[in-house]
């Protein structure tokens, strides 16, 4: 069986639902430098030594669109926009005023602008308001060591840092041992309902055999954090297992000094890891398989000032970019309202590129065109919408 057949043959979820997976770029992570705005002078004016050079023509590898190029570090992704399996989504993000890491990310987790309102995440609100598709334990998966505020509020959501890690060598299996603990946690012992879904899961993964289930389609996942936690995706995802979300963080995107650097490291990262995981699960070319039941949101808790700091850097701001990628966005193309990179001294908030696209919108229409539709006040209480664009996807 193909690795797109194992994808459209999961009989429990339902056709008009997605697997997603969630990047969080946590640190903060610079849009302007990612996707380049090079048709905009003062993007110049104000970054100076440490902006990206423009493309040279429409021929230059990193040339997106007459207004927007790649940084070079992102061109293993330069093949999946031309195919029109993904689109950037630029000067977005929560319109939250915040510049705390800690706090900010924990707004955009739980979907709101102000600190009061659900302490929930808007992730896993929408999965407590979609029946699930099975009663199987991964359901919903962070793949980073702990349930993210994203999805609390989701029925009982699984965290494993490392897949081959989650369970009981063999000897401990063949000893009877997991069958007295499943005796020991029985109703009415504390802790029963946390245990019995921890064993069940163990189950589950044992029988799913993800050690047999390799990068296919000649994919080679860079061996970093990322890379490593997109792989185990990719195997659950081909595995028998039903899974209807990942959730994945990668860190170290806050960039004070030397972004030209730093940057390119973290870019590369992204890139060479979003590359492999596409390649892996392969291309559904419209015919309902691989990555066109598959879609990857990326995005961050805030973006940078426009300016460049004393150190080479880009100090906190308000907006970003957000990654969609998927046989069902609407690809090939930089979706922006461009506010434009002018600095007015007497506006402090000029420092910042300005958000003119809520990421509640997309994620809105992200929800309600690929996971099976929501109630949008419930999942993002108080957004006043748009609530669809109609941009984002079909």
């Amino acid at each position: 069986m193909t690795t797109a057949n194992k994808i459209a043959a999961h009989p429990t979820i339902p056709g008009d639902r997605d697997i997603l997976v969630c990047i969080f770029q946590r640190g903060a992570a610079d849009g302007l430098n990612a996707v380049v705005p090079y048709f905009d002078g003062d993007y110049y004016t104000q970054r100076g030594s440490i902006a990206v050079v423009a493309p040279t023509g429409s021929g230059d590898p990193r040339y997106l669109t007459p207004e927007y190029a790649l940084h070079p570090a992102l061109l293993p992704l330069k093949p999946i926009f031309d195919g029109n399996d993904l689109a950037l989504v630029h000067a977005t993000g929560m319109p939250h005023q915040i510049r705390s890491h800690f706090s900010a990310q924990n707004l955009v987790e739980r979907g709101v602008v102000e600190k009061t309102g659900p302490i929930t995440g808007w992730l896993g609100r929408h999965l407590a308001l979609s029946p699930p598709a099975s009663s199987s334990a991964f359901r919903a998966i962070s793949i980073s060591g702990n349930v993210p505020v994203t999805l609390s509020g989701a029925v009982e959501p699984l965290a494993i840092d490392k897949l081959d890690d989650f369970g009981f060598e063999q000897d401990i299996l063949d000893s009877g041992y997991p069958q007295v603990l499943a005796n020991l946690f029985h109703g009415g012992v504390p802790f029963a309902g946390p245990a019995n879904a921890a064993l069940a899961a163990m189950g589950e993964l044992q029988a799913a055999d993800l050690a047999s289930i390799t990068p296919d389609n000649g994919a080679v996942y860079p061996n970093s954090p990322l890379g490593t936690r997109l792989l185990q995706a990719a195997q659950l995802i081909k595995s028998v297992l039903p899974v209807e979300v990942v959730c994945i963080d990668s860190d170290g995107w806050d960039h004070h000094e030397s972004l030209p650097t730093y940057i390119a490291l973290s870019l590369s990262d992204l890139a060479l890891s979003l590359k492999a995981f596409y390649d892996d699960i392969g291309a559904g070319l419209g015919t309902g398989t691989g990555m066109d039941r598959v879609t990857v949101l990326v995005y961050t808790e805030f973006g940078r000032r426009i300016a460049k700091n004393g150190s080479d850097g880009t100090d906190h701001g308000t907006a970003s970019l957000a990654y969609l990628m998927g046989g069902g966005v609407n690809g090939g193309q930089v979706i922006s309202d461009w506010p434009g990179l002018v600095i007015d001294p007497d506006i402090p908030a000029t420092e910042d590129l300005q958000i003119t696209t809520d990421l509640r919108t997309v994620i809105t229409e992200l929800l309600n065109k690929r996971l099976g539709g929501t109630d949008v006040g419930m999942v993002f209480p108080g957004f006043a919408g748009p609530h669809s664009a109609n941009a984002f996807w079909p």
